[in-house]
């Protein structure tokens, strides 16, 4: 169990973890997956492929892509679950509406972000449009986003996350809600941001994280309350 020192330098990394700086970023690693129920997404995946795969990769992510599709990436690239699933959820399903959903959700986001984080930075693949400069992101191209690694994909981990979380709350609408997950990570390609490998890897980093978070008892407790919320 945490102490109070414990909540303290977790409460710092956590911030630091969302912060523009990718320094401050990398100094907050270790305490954020050494203080939260974490895993070492390194050791779980693969790496990206080989030269030849990833030739091949690239001419997926080059398309085409329809004028809708492309529209569906760029909505997909805001970062917020229920943002994200409101298209099967219903306009209804917000944090307001949902704060035991909510508060699940939030357990979510420090130890599978210093994961992903973690990888990242420890494969340090560039993005497709960093490597073919003919392909144009649908998104800003910002100097954040190009010095950060492409595997594994951050976006889709957290979309597959999201929709384990919220399959296990609402089986009767699990089919839906997983190939949303599907969906959103899949954006990540057709933007032009991430080759199909790094979301591969980002479902399997999330798989990883949600299945250890489901031994931390804090965790276990927010799903039994955002239960409870979804009978009501």
């Amino acid at each position: 169990m945490l102490n109070r020192t414990h909540f303290k330098a977790l409460a710092v990394a956590a911030a630091l973890l969302v912060c523009a700086c990718s320094t401050l970023q990398n100094a907050a690693l270790p305490i954020a997956a050494a203080l939260t129920p974490s895993v070492e997404a390194g050791e779980i995946v693969a790496g990206p492929p080989s030269a030849d795969v990833a030739a091949a990769e690239m001419r997926v992510v080059r398309g085409p892509w329809n004028e809708a599709r492309v529209a569906q990436a760029r909505y997909d690239d805001q970062f917020d679950p229920f943002i994200a699933f409101a298209p099967v959820m219903g306009a209804g399903f917000t944090a307001e509406n949902f704060p035991n959903t909510a508060e699940a959700l939030r357990r979510v986001r420090t130890p599978l972000g210093a994961a992903v984080l973690v990888a990242k930075n420890r494969f340090g693949r560039d993005r497709p449009f960093v490597v073919d400069a003919t392909i144009t992101p649908c998104i800003e191209a910002s100097d954040s986003l190009r010095a950060s690694g492409a595997y594994p994909s951050g976006h889709a981990a957290f979309g597959w996350a999201w929709a384990l979380v919220l399959a296990e709350l609402n089986p009767d609408r699990a089919d839906a809600i997983l190939a949303r997950g599907r969906e959103y990570g899949d954006s990540r390609v057709v933007c032009g941001v991430h080759y199909p490998s790094d979301v591969e890897a980002g479902r399997t980093v999330a798989a990883a994280a949600l299945a250890r978070l489901h031994a931390d008892p804090d965790f276990r407790a927010a799903l039994d309350a955002a239960r409870a919320e979804w009978r009501r």
